[in-house]
């Protein structure tokens, strides 16, 4: 219903009208018009309209699960532009199918395209760089190795260690589904000089997942033997490492 926003100006619906601000200034238009449910489902004008909505509703189930399965990366940090960012991510991905309609294009299609993966694994999911300077993915069996990290990393004040965890999401595009594989954490201190370490996740064989292999890097500071993530995000960090399956 209409209200009163000051001496005269009006905000609402009264007699069939509509007032409203625009541009600091109140405006008036005859209520109704506009889409429906009924209309976008039957008329012909509007089959661009259900083609997008149809490719949305895709990426945005697939985002939901893909974001919750990283929870264990995640955990309660709050990102309140990540949830955008990862739709126009599966969007862009989705974009790639170049066998399917409009209207029908699938993630997992996308992700066949070199275009689709190189897409997903430059993504960022937040501010900090990955400290690896060289790592392999190895498709066969899912593992990743370390082989170095880089020389001049920056360590957050009061960071001690830098920890990296891995794991690998096999992810299901049909009944939308994931599950994730997690590898115990590695751990290494500040002053130490080189590492070399294999991540070995017990590896599925299943032809109807994809394994989309993550890792999750982030600085903490041991207390007393207990180790205690730095907050912000210069001290987190997630990337896409490969595929496998």
């Amino acid at each position: 219903m209409a209200k009163q926003t000051g001496i005269l100006s009006l905000v609402g619906t009264l007699d069939g009208i509509n007032f409203y601000l625009r541009n600091g200034k109140v405006v008036a238009r005859k209520a109704g018009g506009g889409f429906n449910g009924e209309l976008i489902k039957k008329t012909p004008s509007m089959v661009r309209v259900r083609e997008n909505a149809s490719e949305f509703g895709h990426c945005s189930r697939i985002k939901k699960v893909f974001k919750d399965v990283l929870f264990p990366f995640f955990g309660k940090r709050k990102d309140g532009e990540l949830h955008g960012r990862m739709m126009q991510l599966f969007t862009a991905i989705k974009d790639c199918d170049n066998v399917s309609k409009r209207g029908k294009r699938r993630v997992d299609l996308g992700l066949q395209t070199l275009e689709g993966r190189q897409l997903l694994t430059s993504f960022k999911f937040t501010t900090l760089v990955s400290p690896i300077r060289k790592g392999i993915y190895n498709a066969a069996n899912q593992s990743y190795h370390i082989e170095s990290l880089y020389d001049d990393l920056q360590f957050p004040q009061g960071a001690t260690h830098l920890e990296l965890s891995y794991g690998v999401v096999y992810f299901d595009f049909y009944t939308l589904t994931a599950s994730l594989s997690l590898c115990p954490v590695l751990r290494v201190a500040q002053q130490e000089d080189a590492i070399n370490h294999t991540y070995a996740p017990t590896p599925l064989t299943d032809p109807n997942l994809t394994a989309i292999a993550v890792i999750g890097f982030r600085y903490v500071q041991e207390v007393n033997g207990g180790f205690y993530a730095l907050k912000g995000d210069s001290a987190f960090g997630l990337k896409i490492v490969g595929f496998g399956i």
